[in-house]
């Protein structure tokens, strides 16, 4: 097929800046894009002072009609990476060291009080509120065009405000996130002290990182009772391996 203009222009541009030269963190990453195809971002993390010279570039594949392929966490396989590796060095300033690596994928699980609208199934809406929470934190899992982003942070109010917003939830009376690197062993995420403006939030402490959702989440369906003595934060409410663990003596 031919080419499209505006791809053409945009490529011919890149490419004066450039000269086919990595140079500066805008060329790796221009360069990388242009000559694989299959990669849908490309991100290098500029050099730190314990490692001058250092080149780390962080690539997420396109999943897009692919499989098979892991949505929620997707990986560029090793002989892909060997490839760029390989193709950037030759570009890059004899003293670069080049290393090509997958992002480092971030699960966030969340526990939410809530009471659902009207005396249906419970256990149908809790599913679709766990869908509903996964298609928000990863949306590229479902939706073709939606970015993945490398870095950033997630907001305990933007969550509560998205599923108040959901038609079959009629109140939301209390939120608590976890965060975990292995998608296994989830750990809390501390709330601010009181009087912080930054509010209630999980980021990424690195700068490969994506924040991305579990695969489950935990949904404490309230009675009014409950909501109004508040005893979500009881010891009936607790959860081995999120609210508490147990360790020898």
């Amino acid at each position: 097929m031919a080419e499209d203009p505006a791809l053409f222009n945009t490529r011919v541009s890149e490419r004066l800046r450039h000269k086919g030269r990595a140079l500066s963190i805008w060329d790796y990453e221009r360069l990388i894009l242009d000559r694989f195809p299959e990669l849908h971002k490309v991100k290098c993390i500029p050099a730190r002072p314990e490692r001058p010279g250092g080149v780390t570039i962080i690539v997420i594949p396109d999943i897009r009609n692919k499989i098979p392929f892991e949505p929620f966490e997707p990986k560029a396989p090793a002989n892909l990476l060997g490839e760029i590796a390989e193709y950037v060095t030759a570009k890059a300033p004899a003293s670069a060291e080049i290393e090509v690596k997958n992002a480092h994928y971030v699960s966030v699980r969340i526990r939410l009080g809530v009471r659902f609208r009207g005396t249906g199934n419970e256990a149908f809406y809790k599913q679709q509120l766990i869908d509903d929470i996964n298609r928000f934190l990863s949306p590229w899992a479902y939706d073709e065009g939606a970015d993945i982003a490398i870095g950033g942070r997630i907001y305990a109010s933007t969550l509560v405000d998205f599923v108040d917003r959901r038609s079959y939830v009629d109140y939301v009376a209390g939120i608590k996130l976890f965060r975990s690197d292995d998608g296994q062993l989830f750990r809390p995420v501390a709330r601010p002290p009181a009087g912080n403006q930054e509010g209630y939030f999980v980021e990424t402490e690195r700068p490969d990182a994506v924040l991305v959702a579990a695969r489950s989440h935990l949904i404490d369906v309230l009675s009014d009772a409950a909501y109004e003595e508040k005893l979500i934060t009881g010891i009936g409410f607790m959860k081995l391996e999120l609210d508490f663990s147990v360790t020898e003596g």
